[in-house]
């Protein structure tokens, strides 16, 4: 009973505390932790779905600290950012398994259906099974965006695709949008995509986010803008990026930070990403 008592308050956190942290060193080095103590109380309830969305949420956020110190690392010390990505990568699908996990207790077969025949697998899902949907295809993609050319998550990202149009066809709201903004990158990266497509996912997020959430502006302009080379809409996207208040929304205001600090990096390097921009002199 204690056990459960305990499960049900973390797993029901939604991000807690980190999640609305400022300070994105102190939530990296705090969060192993809390992940140990999922995994710990999920031996004794290894079917408590709170406990399986908040791990599949904490290692997700968890490689993405990562992946964004070996962004800043790639300059100085190229092999140090590899093995961070490396180990990203693996949090990321760690993180996707336990996703996968909550959805194989709600739905038996769930695992082995998505393997097969992912549309049939994901027509037994519903509402209830949005945010296990969402941090499976966030996984899923995060893992790849960690390990670029790993033929394996290459092959899989059809289906990570797949388990992000059903989080939109049951609920498009969840997080402000969230599953839109994944397709703005999504769509404009993957063999195949739309750039037109991406850029009406960004329109319906921005709708749906109500200028609360500043990764949405960094999804657009990293995504669309850098390969069409369009350098006043980066920069506008990049002032909208920090003009986003962070204390309007308390609940995002860690992935907010993050996104202001990678918009940051970005304008010090902007020579770097296009040909006719000149060098700005900022500081990485």
């Amino acid at each position: 009973m204690a056990v459960g008592a305990v499960a049900d308050a973390l797993g029901g956190a939604g991000g807690g505390s980190f999640a609305s942290d400022d300070d994105p060193e102190l939530v990296r080095d705090a969060i192993p932790f809390g992940l140990k103590l999922y995994e710990t109380l999920l031996e004794s309830t290894p079917e408590h779905r709170g406990l399986l969305v908040a791990a599949a949420r904490g290692f997700a956020s968890y490689a993405y600290l990562l992946q964004d110190d070996a962004s800043r690392l790639e300059a100085s010390d190229r092999e140090s950012a590899r093995v961070l990505r490396q180990r990203a990568s693996r949090l990321y699908l760690r993180g996707r398994d336990y996703a996968l996990r909550g959805l194989e207790v709600a739905h038996s077969g769930f695992r082995a259906a998505l393997a097969t025949d992912f549309a049939a697998a994901l027509a037994r899902t519903d509402r209830d099974d949005v945010a296990l949907l969402y941090w499976v295809a966030a996984g899923q993609a995060g893992a790849l965006s960690a390990a670029k050319g790993d033929a394996e998550l290459i092959a899989d990202l059809p289906r990570a695709g797949a388990c992000m149009q059903r989080v939109l066809d049951l609920d498009e709201s969840y997080e402000a949008g969230a599953a839109h903004e994944f397709f703005v990158s999504y769509e404009a990266s993957r063999p195949g995509g739309s750039v037109a497509r991406a850029r009406e996912h960004f329109a319906r997020a921005d709708a749906l986010a109500h200028g609360e959430r500043a990764s949405l502006y960094l999804s657009l302009a990293e995504s669309v803008s850098v390969p069409e080379q369009n350098l006043a809409e980066f920069q506008s996207l990049l002032d909208e990026t920090l003009a986003v208040d962070l204390e309007r929304a308390p609940q995002s205001r860690m992935v907010n930070v993050l996104a202001q600090r990678r918009a940051q990096w970005l304008r010090a390097h902007v020579a770097d990403l296009f040909l006719d921009a000149e060098p700005t002199g900022g500081t990485p």
